[in-house]
């Protein structure tokens, strides 16, 4: 089967979990060398549930909440202040944020929080979405939390990883992160958007809940009111990043083709050398997470990959540099192939099934690019 024949399978397997009801829409793109080499728009945007009208359908420019995917692009941010000689990651936060300092948390670096290990997480902000429009008072929340870890400990920090660091970007650059991104990324990113323009709300497709009624993370109920507050308008339009941001599955994979150019981006501009960028793609943290309670291997904001089964494939994925987002999307590069892949859904159940619903998805593409690959070596087109 050539490389070709084995994206067209992984197309229509895409296409059999739709039908089948693992999520109601979505969106496969793949990259590699500069070519578009899938892209596929498949079910329903929105339209779901009663009330919500008609159905809409997926296109391929179809904005999809995307969360936690958006981590390695603030992670981005910061690697390119870093670049500038404008912010050191081993400095404390409250370097830059003195206010950060209270309730013992003066010590905690710039690089604890990039991989996970500030301890600080704030889980009644988790579910209090008419307090993320006020960012001001977000930042109040986090200057006056205890730590609920100590700090070296491997926690996930769901909201608090972008909050945090977002603030840092700002004071560094004097810019908010969404101006800060525009300036800095290439026109064909710019919809990497870490939020929404209050009259766009209705174009973005709805993240809708299909497993259990009790679901925990870090001992919180993810469940309760998921669907409510990841589309809430509020939600939308209040600066969240690391944990929410609309874009679609061709910027991610556009955005993981630069990462994996080193830093350029397909016009040949260079956002970021990298030396620096390297820095944050390799392996920094290994262990057992005690929020997400499994085993993670972290670069600095992006998740990696190891030998055992993953979503980014079943087998052997340690080239592979990325994150996942909520329980529905999977964005990565892969180092050995090149290949830039985003599978961007709308369907949300657990861990188990992000694993079961991505590996066999990530496992063709990988191999498909890589005969690809082998095929043009041989002069085999």
């Amino acid at each position: 089967m050539s490389g070709y024949e084995m994206l067209r399978e992984a197309e229509e397997l895409f296409r059999r979990q739709q039908e089948k009801g693992a999520f109601p829409g979505g969106q496969l793109v793949v990259r590699a060398q500069g070519d578009e080499l899938l892209n596929v728009s498949v079910g329903t945007a929105r339209g779901l549930r009663p009330g919500e009208g008609d159905a809409v359908p997926v296109t391929d420019t179809t904005p999809f909440q995307v969360m936690s995917a958006s981590k390695p692009v603030v992670a981005f941010s910061v690697a390119v202040l870093e670049d500038r000689g404008l912010l050191d990651v081993e400095r404390p936060v409250s370097h830059y944020i003195p206010q950060f300092a209270r309730e013992g948390k003066g010590d905690i670096t710039v690089l604890d929080v990039l991989t996970h290990r500030s301890g600080v997480l704030v889980p009644h902000l988790w579910h209090s979405p008419e307090t993320w429009v006020d960012w001001d008072r977000v930042q109040e929340e986090l200057w006056n939390a205890r730590p609920r870890y100590h700090r070296g400990t491997l926690a996930y920090h769901p909201w608090e990883f972008g909050w945090i660091l977002g603030e840092v970007v700002r004071r560094v650059s004097g810019l908010p992160l969404p101006e800060f991104l525009f300036e800095l990324l290439p026109e064909q990113l710019r919809s990497l958007r870490l939020r929404v323009a209050p009259d766009a709300t209705t174009r973005v497709a709805r993240t809708y809940w299909l497993g259990p009624k009790l679901y925990r993370v870090a001992g919180q109920d993810v469940a309760a009111g998921f669907e409510q507050n990841m589309n809430a308008p509020s939600t939308l339009t209040s600066l969240v990043p690391g944990a929410s941001m609309t874009t679609t599955a061709s910027a991610l994979a556009r955005f993981y083709e630069m990462i994996l150019a080193g830093g350029t981006t397909s016009d040949g501009a260079r956002v970021i050398s990298s030396e620096t960028l390297e820095r944050y793609l390799r392996r920094n943290v290994a262990g057992f997470d005690r929020a997400l309670r499994a085993y993670l291997v972290l670069g600095r904001g992006f998740l990696l990959g190891w030998l055992w089964p993953h979503p980014y494939g079943w087998w052997n994925t340690r080239e592979c540099v990325g994150h996942g987002g909520g329980f529905c999307v999977v964005a990565f590069g892969d180092r050995r192939t090149g290949a830039a892949i985003a599978i961007v859904t709308n369907g949300n159940r657990g861990m188990a099934d992000v694993a079961r619903r991505f590996a066999p998805l990530s496992s063709i593409i990988r191999r498909s690019v890589r005969r690809q690959n082998a095929n043009r070596s041989l002069g085999l087109g």
